[in-house]
């Protein structure tokens, strides 16, 4: 209640006395299934300054078991009847992706903060009503990226943020699985995901490549998909996680690759899939060339030549080419760090992470990458945040 009559006054000041010496935050959860239960609550519980007061989900059933489980309580069939009935202050959005905009936009209108899961929008369409709606109403909106709080990726920001590495003209942003096909139909139909690998896993790669580059303006993008696993027979009858799909109900990518050139020149390849040949069971790396150093995230090393002296008497000799490892980096729950993140975002009324201004530059490369696989040919980018 306190803090919508700080948003009557627009007074930050107000919000600042508010938030220090009166109740709780009070959270709404929309979609109660596996994220919910798993990344979103617990953590939330873990703060003492936020109350989950609410949860909503289309299974009724689902919602009541989900409010009995962490004593939230009420629960709701309807996010409208719950935005309705609850004064909330923040509101997590943990539906699937196409069903992200609705519920988030619903969800500022009433005078809440959102975090919304990853992606930020089953479509670049839907992600600019999502962000214009921020922009109207002054309320936060962060995307669910986690993986901001990764020690080596904060810490590879700083070093391209330094100039270490000079400047940097290539980049490689990789998520790939060996085998993890999802068989949900929240993720292989269409109609409810958006799209497969790319949309899924691949997000992730994009958008930890933008924020430690500094999320530079892309330009255009070459795309292609792939489907050579989810709807061949012999692999949806083995399954995946203990389930099985049929697989002329796959009507997803289960690969895809992207290159992306952006206006400063740089330039940037984007490889991820649910299955491939791999060597190994998963790949989540970030790999840069500069014109002074090179470096990787995972494991998290640095690579620097020799003097221009010592390159000099060696030009036709061995290099130093070993890596500088960088060791001893903090264990960090990034989920918690995450909620707590966007509770502090809630207090303060700005974004401290993830934005949505950033994160329409994520849909947009993800968009750009599907339009241009679906037409066989390079693409611009659309820039809404220029128009």
């Amino acid at each position: 209640m306190g803090a919508r009559i700080c948003r009557m006054f627009k007074s930050k000041a107000c919000f600042k006395y508010y938030w220090s010496v009166m109740d709780k935050i009070r959270v709404g959860v929309i979609g109660c299934g596996g994220i919910a239960s798993g990344t979103h609550v617990p953590n939330y519980l873990k703060l003492q300054d936020v109350s989950v007061v609410a949860c909503a989900d289309i299974d009724e059933s689902r919602a009541r078991d989900f409010a009995k489980r962490f004593n939230i309580p009420a629960y709701y069939k309807d996010y409208r009847d719950m935005l309705d009935k609850e004064s909330l202050d923040a509101v997590s959005v943990c539906t699937p992706n196409v069903a992200h905009k609705d519920p988030s936009i619903a969800a500022m209108k009433a005078g809440a903060h959102v975090l919304v899961e990853k992606p930020m929008a089953a479509s670049l369409k839907d992600a600019i009503e999502m962000w214009e709606t921020s922009k109207k109403t002054n309320r936060v909106l962060i995307v669910g990226f986690q993986t901001r709080f990764s020690p080596s990726i904060v810490l590879l920001r700083d070093i391209v943020a330094s100039g270490e590495l000079g400047s940097i003209y290539y980049a490689r942003a990789l998520h790939l699985r060996r085998w993890g096909i999802p068989p949900s139909p929240t993720f292989i139909d269409v109609k409810l995901s958006g799209g497969g690998a790319l949309l899924d896993i691949g997000c992730y790669a994009v958008d930890t490549a933008m924020y430690v580059l500094g999320f530079p303006e892309p330009k255009t993008v070459t795309g292609i998909t792939y489907a050579k696993f989810g709807r061949n027979r012999k692999y949806a009858e083995i399954g995946c996680w203990g389930s099985k799909w049929k697989p002329e109900e796959f009507q997803v990518e289960d690969m895809a690759v992207g290159f992306v050139k952006f206006e400063n020149g740089l330039s940037m390849v984007v490889e991820t899939s649910w299955a491939s040949y791999i060597n190994t069971s998963g790949i989540f790396n970030l790999v840069l060339l500069g014109d002074e150093g090179g470096a990787q995230m995972d494991p998290l090393e640095i690579y620097k030549g020799l003097e221009l002296e010592e390159l000099k008497k060696r030009a036709y000799g061995p290099l130093n080419l070993a890596a500088k490892p960088i060791d001893h980096l903090p264990s960090i729950d990034i989920y918690y760090m995450r909620i707590a993140n966007f509770i502090e975002s809630v207090k303060l009324g700005k974004p401290l992470f993830s934005s949505a201004d950033e994160g329409i530059k994520v849909q947009a490369i993800l968009d750009a990458i599907y339009k241009s696989a679906s037409l066989n040919r390079e693409v611009e980018v659309e820039k809404p945040w220029k128009s």
